[in-house]
């Protein structure tokens, strides 16, 4: 598998704070079968979350040649998981941003309230230097639930979507939980991530669990294509196909409305044999 969202470079962000921990990270990647991961600081201007382009391969060269050491089939690809800004591409021009692996495409970060003012604008300067857009968990973003189009008219810009694994199974809460598996409804997915920031959530076993999980939503085929195929597109420089839309809400009601009229009919049975 291949994740182009997670944080795993130490002392860059919110991510791990020791090279050690990092080093856990791959491990715990290698176990799960990722075999590409992209390292996304945050780059959000303004902040102190602003790591240089050095920095970040400087950290990623120690980082692949560890693994390297230790016999881990995994490598750690270049990349930012950029915010959503007006100054998106004055730092294109001065070359201090980096996208996923050698393509031209940014990974940028979706606001978990409202887009920016003039989001509209920020797309279609960064598309139009010929970069393409991979949107960052756009179901956590509490506009975007609460006005699903904006959904649609991002994807009908040339956005591609990636979604976190998390997002399908609550772990963000029930409100994006229902967005998300909306949005697998109706084919508006490219890409899945763990968007992890440490070990937490990549245990072998647990990994294996919701993986299993999710294979049963959206089909096994849906997740080969959000897990593998469309990154390794989208590392390539070519655009991802979305899934196909699935309907694992309508049988999830037809089988609660099953086992409500199984449950009303056993009780009604039940209260007969007490009358005779």
């Amino acid at each position: 598998m291949i994740d182009l969202h997670c944080h795993i470079l130490h002392k860059l962000d919110d991510g791990p704070q020791a090279f050690t921990e990092s080093l856990q990270m791959a491990r715990a990647y290698a176990a799960n079968g990722y075999r590409i991961v992209a390292a996304t600081p945050h780059m959000i201007p303004g902040t102190a979350w602003t790591p240089s382009v050095d920095r970040i391969k400087k950290k990623l060269t120690v980082l692949n040649r560890t693994n390297e050491q230790e016999g881990l089939k995994i490598k750690i690809v270049s990349g930012m998981e950029v915010a959503m800004d007006p100054q998106i591409t004055d730092l294109l021009d001065e070359g201090r941003l980096l996208c996923l692996g050698e393509s031209s495409c940014l990974l940028v970060e979706t606001p978990f309230q409202r887009l920016p003012r003039g989001w509209e604008q920020v797309i279609f300067s960064v598309m139009s230097k010929g970069y393409s857009i991979l949107l960052a968990h756009p179901e956590r973003c509490e506009q975007l639930s609460d006005r699903l189009q904006l959904v649609e008219q991002l994807i009908e810009s040339g956005v591609h979507l990636q979604v976190n694994l998390g997002s399908f199974l609550c772990q963000y809460g029930r409100t994006v939980a229902r967005t998300v598996r909306f949005m697998a409804e109706k084919g508006w997915i490219h890409c899945l991530a763990t968007d992890s920031h440490g070990t937490r959530g990549l245990d072998p076993t647990e990994m294996t669990v919701a993986k299993d999980r999710l294979s049963n939503l959206i089909g096994p085929d849906n997740l080969q294509l959000i897990a593998r195929e469309n990154p390794m597109k989208v590392l390539c420089g070519k655009s991802p196909r979305a899934i196909k839309k699935t309907d694992f809400i309508s049988r999830e009601r037809k089988a609660r409305r099953w086992q409500f009229w199984k449950s009303n009919y056993k009780r009604h049975e039940l209260s007969n044999s007490y009358e005779q």
